[in-house]
């Protein structure tokens, strides 16, 4: 076996040393020379050698380092793994500029990262060559990529129509802006997956409902018309039960697609509905028509039909917030018996009287049966895979609309709805499915509402009907009742809340919350909400609502890339 450079070195001192011949000197020094090129040409291969070594090992680090990252762009790779990879040359003697550093997306979704011409200056090499040595290394890193289910909740109520600090825009124009880019910047990722299916996006507008859409009329399996007897041990808003769609149909008007809570416990689950489970079925909304007047007088008959003629102790002045029919009704009685009967009365309803429904009430959602059901239809699970994909998600998030009181529960039950594999749209995939993660933001801008009302009804109807009907339930499941105020309410409401978040957080489904000019009350629900306290955004302006949902844009890519 031949034995290393340095040995021979030393064996040849070693006789030249012993040598006592003068001849042995002279040969000595002429052998020097060549010997001193050789052995300092070598060291400075090991050096490169050396050099390019660390400089690969750091480059693979900080590729890696920037493919776990959450950045999406050329320019967002570079400057995580720019700064890893300064970090992980400290101490080498290795210096390079920003010029020679490349972090970029590759295909099939990788990330190359590359150093290109780093000069090395040479010990002895540069006597026969001119200028330093140049090295280079690259590292290609792929990333695994989770698939994902994600459900923008998106508060729609009227407050959400008024301005927010120094931006031009509404509230609901800022938001619009903002939930778009967040889908650009989903979809961009999707359309660099290898996967055909990795980003699906739902859009769930909500106010005091949530309209899934008119579509579904038909679908018996899950959407029923007539109140299932017992239905959260609450009543009907009818005296007698009735088929809400087939009411609509009489009078020749059509349902808008809003629907109505599911009774406590099925109204924070994802239950499937079952009809031999009256609780697990879902209804149509149907706001009724109110009394015709606000004014009771005393001094008229009392076969008037109009509930201004009820004859009673005295005049009395009550808001009428839903009338699109006349009464049809004689009653007499105190003021609360007379409206509730003329509430509840079905009579009205009769094809006989189509002719008779105030013109507004026809089509618009101001008033009649569709009242509070003024906001855009929910848009299932879409795969933002494609341009057109894209698009029809944006659409969708253009056509929001501020309208309404606040139900944060049922808006972001419903966004739960999108993502679940259970009916009643089985849109999304199964729990624990490998390498896919589900995601809800949630976005309000105030605290739940149910306005109590000076009339007999004590509340406006909503996705939980009138407050007397008893289907909203307090935190020890106690039914609210005429008598509750609107704290009662409100914090009935934010308990429902808090279940639902509970519920969708032990499913596996990751949250964040944004509060737009909340209270401190409603910013600790939402917090509280969210998966991590980092999840939660509280927005003070609302021209910081892009920077937001950008934030969490690369922070839902980060569950994108696994880890």
């Amino acid at each position: 076996m031949f034995k290393s450079l340095p040995q021979r070195l030393v064996r040849l001192l070693r006789l030249a040393r012993a040598d006592q011949r003068g001849a042995i000197a002279v040969q000595f020094a002429l052998l020097l020379i060549p010997i001193a090129i050789i052995t300092f040409g070598l060291i400075d291969i090991s050096r490169v050698s050396v050099q390019k070594r660390q400089m690969q090992d750091a480059l693979d680090a900080a590729t890696l380092m920037a493919a776990r990252s959450s950045a999406t762009t050329n320019d967002g790779l570079y400057g995580v793994g720019y700064a890893a990879l300064q970090t992980e040359l400290s101490g080498t003697g290795v210096t390079l500029g920003p010029s020679n550093v490349a972090f970029v997306l590759g295909d099939q979704n990788t990330v190359v990262g590359s150093i290109t011409d780093v000069k090395i200056m040479p010990i002895i090499s540069n006597l026969w060559s001119t200028g330093d040595s140049l090295v280079s290394a690259s590292s290609t890193v792929s990333r695994s990529v989770n698939k994902l289910e994600v459900a923008l909740v998106l508060d729609n109520t009227g407050s959400m129509g008024s301005k927010l600090g120094t931006t031009s825009q509404t509230k609901i124009a800022a938001l619009t802006t903002a939930s778009q880019s967040l889908v650009n910047t989903l979809s961009a990722a999707a359309a660099r997956a290898s996967e055909t299916d990795a980003v699906k996006i739902s859009v769930v507008p909500f106010s005091m409902t949530v309209n899934i859409g008119s579509t579904y009329q038909g679908q018996t399996s899950w959407l029923v018309g007539k109140m299932p007897p017992g239905y959260g041990s609450g009543t009907d808003i009818f005296a007698t039960s009735q088929d809400r769609f087939s009411l609509l149909s009489g009078l020749g008007l059509t349902w808008s697609g809003c629907v109505e809570s599911r009774p406590a416990p099925y109204d924070v689950t994802d239950a499937s509905p079952n009809s031999a489970i009256a609780n697990s079925m879902f209804i149509p909304f149907f706001a009724p028509d109110e009394p015709d007047d606000n004014v009771v007088n005393t001094t008229t008959s009392s076969s008037s039909t109009k509930y201004r003629d009820v004859r009673v102790v005295s005049n009395t002045s009550y808001p009428i917030n839903n009338n699109w029919l006349p009464d049809q009704s004689t009653v007499a009685g105190t003021q609360a018996t007379a409206w509730a009967t003329r509430s509840q009365n079905v009579t009205k309803y009769d094809k006989a009287y189509k002719s008779s429904v105030y013109s507004g009430a026809k089509t618009g959602t101001a008033y009649g049966p569709n009242a509070g059901c003024g906001l855009t239809s929910l848009l299932r699970l879409t795969n933002v895979r494609t341009a057109a994909e894209t698009s029809k998600v944006n659409a969708k998030l253009g056509q929001m609309v501020a309208s309404g009181n606040t139900n944060v529960a049922m808006g972001l039950m419903w966004g739960w709805h999108t993502l679940t594999p259970n009916a009643p749209f089985n849109d999304g995939a199964a729990y624990n499915t490998r390498n896919l993660t589900k995601v809800i933001v949630l976005l309000t801008d105030g605290d739940n509402t149910n306005d109590v009302t000076n009339n007999p009804n004590k509340s406006i109807y909503t996705g939980y009907g009138y407050i007397g009907q008893g289907r909203l339930k307090d935190k020890n499941g106690a039914a609210l009742t005429t008598a509750s105020s609107a704290t009662d309410r409100l914090n009935a409401i934010d308990s429902r809340e808090a279940l639902v978040c509970s519920n969708a957080r032990a499913a596996g489904i990751v949250i964040y919350s944004i509060g737009v000019g909340v209270s401190p009350h409603s910013r600790d629900i939402l917090k509280a909400c969210a998966t991590q306290a980092d999840m939660y955004y509280d927005v003070t302006d609302a021209a910081q609502l892009t920077s937001v949902f950008n934030t969490i844009a690369g922070s839902i890519q980060n569950l994108h890339i696994t880890r």
